[in-house]
């Protein structure tokens, strides 16, 4: 089964690839604008595209069995020109358009729900998943991990931990056990 990590080298994106990897069946693909790096992942390939200025990925999705979407940011960045729109919604538009007429599946990591300041960050999600959804039907698949960290990205890594330690699961619910750490 072939299968290709668009933000592959993305902290979900890692994730996921360094999971699917135990399987050694599975031909992984991992598609990015730096390509290889050097916490790479053995057995999986790695291609670095620009995905609005070239088009020669089209290919290697719609050869796939599942892409899975891993593309998009937390918070925009004015300094970095990063918005919701052009680094979430825009490149989900363009890897489901390029798949929309194929059989292959589409996994979305899209979330349920966040602190207040973040509802542009939802909103930005149910726009791709709404999206999908029209395109693709049935082949369109959302998934919601929950708080995702990782002890390589301190950021989000002690504010986790002090959810998992100080939380009770009838005041926060899917936020002390719909953690998701990346190793």
């Amino acid at each position: 089964m072939k299968i290709a990590v668009v933000g592959g080298t993305g902290l979900v994106g890692q994730g996921i690839l360094l999971e699917l990897s135990k399987d050694t069946t599975l031909e992984l693909h991992s598609i990015s604008r730096n390509g290889k790096r050097p916490n790479s992942i053995a057995g999986v390939n790695y291609h670095s595209f620009d995905l609005v200025h070239d088009t020669s990925w089209h290919s290697l999705l719609q050869t796939s069995d599942w892409v899975i979407d891993c593309v998009g940011i937390l918070l925009p960045n004015k300094s970095k020109n990063q918005t919701y729109e052009n680094s979430s919604i825009e490149p989900a538009k363009l890897i489901i358009d390029s798949i929309a007429n194929f059989d292959n599946k589409f996994l979305f990591i899209s979330a349920n729900s966040a602190p207040f300041f973040l509802n542009n960050y939802l909103h930005a999600k149910r726009t791709v998943e709404n999206y999908a959804s029209r395109k693709l039907g049935n082949r369109a698949i959302s998934v919601y991990p929950g708080l995702v960290y990782s002890k390589f990205r301190r950021s989000n890594y002690y504010l986790a931990l002090s959810l998992i330690h100080i939380s009770e699961p009838t005041r926060l619910g899917m936020i002390s056990y719909a953690v998701f750490c990346l190793k």
